[in-house]
């Protein structure tokens, strides 16, 4: 029988600080003493800009569209993937998300609360960046160009999911995960590897002979943006899957256990909470 990632219990949960990745993140924002009202003051003029970034993004593309420079490189579809209705939609999205995950804060909780507002925003980058490739560069691709080159991509981070969650599992319950055999990992590379080919084939075929997809730019200058958003994506999305989530599940367990942990740890309640919290819930008093 499979077992989810968030049902271990309060003795397993503690596993995961075995995890050498989550042991480093646990250490990093400990040694960092700016859990106070200036950084919470910080956080928010950073979220700030950040929306600030993001608006000022999808402005840019819509300037682009409606107003397009005649130098530019690349033909494009003179369609907006990411509109100004869609950041407005994304920023409400990620707002309510985050005031959910700030709801009941207390002090033991900030840290991970922080990071996995963090890992939101940028899931959030990363589509934003990605709908602006497909604007500028979806026409010289071609929708199948994109299609084999997202597939590709998917299938690298399916790999890396599949990887991650097999080894938090592994640390959790200290059994292996049947549904990811050797066969399926020596499948999932071949395919990486063939999807790799193609995308490669597909650029020479289209360097090649130009009117398959017009080819105005230069040929290095735009593999290397095709590889840059590749790896980026990779990158990104690969860092919050290895590092960021799992430490934000540690989190999860840390306050899905809050007096478990409180007293392994040895803290009293003004430590772990913090005064402000205590006020607010005096029945936690009971339990010192």
């Amino acid at each position: 029988m499979k077992k989810s990632i968030f049902k271990a219990n309060f003795y397993e949960s503690r596993r995961l600080r075995h995890d050498g990745f989550i042991d480093y993140m646990v250490k990093d924002t400990n040694s960092r003493k700016i859990y106070t009202k200036p950084f919470s003051i910080a956080r928010k003029l950073f979220s700030f800009m950040g929306m600030l970034f993001m608006f000022g993004f999808s402005a840019l593309m819509e300037s682009e569209i409606h107003h397009p420079d005649p130098d530019t490189p690349f033909e494009t579809w003179g369609i907006n993937f990411y509109p100004l209705w869609l950041f407005f939609l994304c920023w409400f999205l990620w707002f309510l998300a985050c005031r959910k995950n700030l709801r009941r804060k207390y002090d033991a909780k900030i840290p991970y609360t922080s990071i996995l507002n963090s890992n939101l925003y940028l899931i959030w980058m990363v589509l934003a960046l990605n709908l602006f490739f497909i604007t500028i560069i979806g026409r010289y691709l071609t929708i199948l160009g994109l299609v084999l080159f997202y597939v590709l991509t998917g299938i690298i981070l399916f790999m890396i999911i599949q990887s991650r969650m097999k080894s938090l599992k592994t640390r959790l319950y200290g059994v292996q995960d049947p549904s990811v055999t050797a066969r399926q990992k020596k499948f999932i590379e071949v395919i990486t590897g063939l999807g790799g080919i193609i995308i490669v084939g597909w650029l020479a075929l289209k360097f090649l002979f130009p009117q398959v997809g017009e080819v105005k730019a230069d040929f290095l200058g735009t593999i290397s943006f095709i590889g840059m958003i590749f790896f980026g994506n990779i990158i990104m999305l690969g860092m919050i899957v290895v590092m960021m989530l799992p430490y934000s599940l540690y989190g999860y367990y840390r306050n899905k256990y809050s007096e478990e942990y409180r007293e392994f740890e040895g803290k009293s309640l003004e430590e772990w909470y913090g005064i402000k919290y205590l006020k607010k819930h005096k029945e936690l008093l009971n339990n010192e």
